[in-house]
């Protein structure tokens, strides 16, 4: 049996966020996850003085739909893994 995984890895953690039953359901849950740090980088990219090319950076690789593609460097980057479970 299959399960996906949806999580985030960054420089210094690699989180699971949820475990679903088909891909469909992991994709919705990545997109709501990729969504939720799109939107926190465009504010951090507002309130910033400084580092606006980092935020800009951010805010275009988290921009991508794809969770095979995308790729936001040493920053959270969400992701769906797949792995096998036996019973």
């Amino acid at each position: 049996m299959k399960v996906y995984i949806v999580g985030e890895v960054g420089a210094e953690h690699n989180i699971i966020k949820s475990v679903h039953k088909t891909r469909e359901g992991a994709l919705k849950a990545w997109n709501k996850h990729r969504l939720y740090l799109l939107n926190d980088a465009k504010r951090s990219l507002k309130a910033s003085k400084n580092d606006k090319d980092m935020y800009k950076k951010m805010v275009r690789n988290l921009s991508c739909k794809d969770p095979e593609k995308i790729d936001n460097g040493p920053w959270e980057t969400p992701y769906i893994r797949i792995h096998e479970v036996k019973q």
